[in-house]
């Protein structure tokens, strides 16, 4: 985590608390794992938004995993966008004359049902 923890353990505590209201996950015993199951480790991500507020996100290390094990690689994608493209549906919505409505999401979950162990 970063070294200047004002702040930061607050950040951590919230996007705890969301995944804990989202049943992100559930805890297990060590017992109850299946022989020669892998535990994948985590790490806190720590940024400060430009808006000045703290986000924390918690990433398991990816390195660590083992493709068709922990995910299938030809299936894995994330949506991802930039400003340029922002800027430009929205000022092709100006010139529309369209309305729209922005939200500021703090937290986002999907909730999927996975058809192997995780």
């Amino acid at each position: 985590m970063a070294t200047n923890k004002e702040g930061w353990t607050k950040a951590v505590e919230e996007e705890h608390d969301r995944m804990v209201a989202n049943n992100v996950w559930r805890p297990i015993k060590l017992d109850e794992l299946p022989e020669g199951t892998k535990i994948l480790t985590t790490t806190w991500a720590c940024k400060l938004k430009s808006s000045g507020r703290k986000h924390a996100r918690l990433n398991a290390r990816g390195y660590e995993q083992v493709d068709g094990i922990h995910y299938d690689g030809l299936s894995i994608h994330a949506p991802v966008t930039n400003d340029t493209s922002v800027h430009t549906v929205m000022v092709l919505a100006l010139m529309a004359g369209w309305t729209g409505l922005i939200n500021n999401v703090q937290g986002a979950f999907l909730k999927g049902k996975l058809d192997q162990e995780t």
